[in-house]
């Protein structure tokens, strides 16, 4: 069914679709878009409602039932979102997350099932962000190999970032957007309850009157196909002409432009003077407006090539190559490099000794992962690796000789193998061990009509860094919310809550989870994450029970 409405799309692009809410109401479908949802790891993240995977999963059949005879009732209504912020990377801010509750996530995704196929057949080329079978590596390819294949020089890049966008798409705008598509009104209706929902934070409701929230799962949808808007028009002044036009506009003194968006940045490359890099910009700040957005005038910047630019976490300039001449490069900043240092002795920290040294091998391996695969692109890659390769290798031997007061010659011979270290099954990954990524064109095809199977892009995100502290590992923050929400010291929607040790008033975000037996006393460590021994304390208590707990454990040693 994805396939036809992909390919009636692309053979009709005037056709408006009708009668779409009947799959949204169909159980099969609903199946398949909470089987989806439920594999995705935030579903161990509950709403407002405190629900999150293993409730779903003890009533499968009945919660799909319910929904949808609700559904076809015309009953639904989204309840608001759970309201979370997350560090911003490079920034002291903080990003707002919207977590709908999971009946809402299904029905989400049964839309974006619905509409994305429509879509897909209709969106630029130039667009990267949040789309089956594209990702960074596809947007900084299309870049790079643009300048690398080019007559004529690109000379200055104007970076562009829309302020605050996911907050302030107008929904009025989006609606009139979505309907030049689809016909059916229980459809428009649908996606106007999810975007009037409104926000829970801290027991306080706000109306959202303008935005989709970040953390919905039809929002990165929706936010593209209000900035396909964009992508049309840069089309329309500049990417759609023949080579022709863009040999007579140079030959008239004219430059020719380049373009490449991915969700709400984007970077335009021009060719001619930097009064037309301005002009350009100023076009596109005016173009903005009439959609009700705004250029961000601090995030939005012209430089020259030969300075670079920063996009999607890379370094894009023109220097002086091999063969000494300019030849266009995609760099790791050094900003990246510094951040990576940042984490590495975070997580080899010397006050982290309580740690166990699979844990920390566990931690540090998955910084190194994300970071070298996201970076392996890059020209010559191997130099910055090689270098954080023995940076890693000396914090970690000096560790391991701080944990267990041993000299470094004892732990060369216990813990070394060949370059790296390793204990029991558990080897430190390295750096070095990573090798380049050419960049390639690669042909696109809808992905709704292509053999191709669907990937979506996941993203290596620094805003959850795991130390190898056992309490603090990945998915323990889920799993404290999930113990806020149900235990029933904390609701979400009424505050305050109770210590569960001193019976004391406690606030949400002065939660810590406590294991009420130690984990090292459960043979399965995963036992120990049940709900049935875990409760939420204050820091006081916690630190407290700790402290006995671990004196306890070290005389049954």
């Amino acid at each position: 069914m994805q396939k036809k409405l992909s390919l009636t799309a692309q053979e009709k692009p005037e056709h408006k679709f009708g009668e779409l809410y009947s799959l949204l109401c169909n159980e099969v479908w609903l199946r398949v878009a909470a089987q989806e949802t439920l594999k995705n790891k935030g579903s161990k993240t509950a709403g407002i409602d405190g629900m999150t995977k293993s409730h779903f999963l003890g009533n499968f059949d009945g919660d799909i039932t319910e929904l949808k005879e609700t559904l076809k009732a015309q009953t639904f209504e989204p309840l608001p979102v759970r309201r979370v912020y997350i560090p911003k990377a490079n920034s002291e801010k903080k990003r707002p997350l919207g977590i709908p509750i999971l009946f809402d996530r299904i029905v989400q995704n049964t839309l974006r099932m619905i509409l994305e196929p429509i879509w897909e057949s209709d969106f630029s080329i130039h667009s990267y962000g949040f789309r089956p079978n594209r990702s960074t590596y596809d947007a900084i390819s299309a870049i790079y190999l643009q300048l690398i294949g080019s007559k004529w020089t690109y000379q200055w890049i104007i970076e562009g970032e829309i302020a605050s966008y996911f907050d302030t798409i107008p929904h009025q705008k989006l609606i009139k957007v979505v309907k030049k598509r689809v016909a059916d009104k229980d459809i428009h209706e649908g996606l106007w309850r999810f975007l009037r929902a409104g926000v829970m934070y801290r027991g306080q409701f706000t109306e959202t009157l303008t935005g989709t929230p970040q953390g919905g799962i039809v929002s990165p949808l929706l936010a593209n196909i209000y900035l396909d808007q964009l992508d049309k028009y840069m089309e329309t002044i500049s990417l759609n002409l023949t080579y022709e036009q863009r040999r007579s506009r140079r030959k008239k003194g004219l430059g020719n432009f380049l373009y490449v968006r991915y969700a709400d940045d984007c970077v335009v490359l021009c060719n001619g003077t930097k009064a037309e890099a301005l002009a350009m910009k100023e076009e596109l700040k005016e173009f903005l407006s009439t959609k009700g957005l705004t250029l961000s005038e601090e995030k939005t910047k012209i430089t020259p090539i030969t300075e670079g630019c920063k996009f999607l976490g890379y370094q894009i300039i023109r220097e002086i190559g091999g063969k000494g001449v300019m030849t266009p490069k995609v760099l790791i900043p050094d900003e990246a490099m510094k951040r990576f240092e940042h984490k590495r002795r975070r997580i080899l920290s010397p006050n982290t000794h309580h740690d166990s040294i699979r844990a920390k091998i566990s931690a540090a391996n998955r910084v190194t992962r994300g970071w070298c695969q996201y970076y392996r692109l890059t020209d010559s890659p191997s130099i910055p690796f090689g270098k954080l390769s023995n940076e890693i290798f000396w914090a970690m031997a000096h560790w391991l000789g701080r944990k267990f007061r041993i000299n470094m010659p004892e732990i060369m011979r216990k813990y070394r193998r060949k370059n790296t270290f390793g204990y029991k099954a558990a080897t430190l990954v390295m750096p070095k061990d990573f090798k380049a990524t050419w960049l390639k064109r690669k042909p696109w095809h809808n992905p709704y009509t292509a053999k191709d199977a669907i990937i979506r892009e996941d993203l290596f995100s620094w805003d959850d860094i795991w130390s190898g502290d056992e309490t603090q590992r990945h998915g323990w923050m889920d799993l404290r919310e999930e113990v806020i929400l149900l235990k029933g010291t904390v609701c979400a929607l009424k505050l305050p809550g109770i210590c569960e040790s001193n019976g004391k008033p406690l606030h949400p975000s002065e939660v810590e989870i406590d294991h009420i037996t130690p984990r090292a006393r459960f043979k399965v460590r995963t036992e120990a994450d049940r709900m049935k021994h875990l409760q939420p304390v204050c820091s006081s208590c916690h630190r407290a029970k700790t402290k006995t707990d671990r004196k306890v454990l070290s005389r049954m040693r």
